[in-house]
């Protein structure tokens, strides 16, 4: 097994696919909590249903994004 610099290491963790990845990754963990909070506080069905289906999406966005940069990882190696 070969090494890997620093250098080359922080290279291809802030390469722009790998931030759009990221990027994936955070916005979906925002979402999470926002549909979290309007599914939990909400009085209305209607914005808690809305609040669910943000969360669910969120949910497959982390997911997908976290598998997404594992196979990215994996492949490159």
């Amino acid at each position: 097994m070969s090494s890997v610099s620093a250098r080359e290491a922080l290279r291809y963790a802030t390469d722009d696919e790998m931030l759009k990845l990221y990027a994936v990754l955070v916005g979906g963990w925002v979402l999470l909590l926002v549909g979290q909070f309007a599914f939990r506080t909400a009085v209305n069905p209607a914005v808690a249903f809305v609040g669910f289906v943000v969360a669910l999406a969120a949910v497959v966005a982390v997911v997908s994004g976290g598998v997404a940069v594992a196979y990215k990882v994996l492949s490159g190696s």
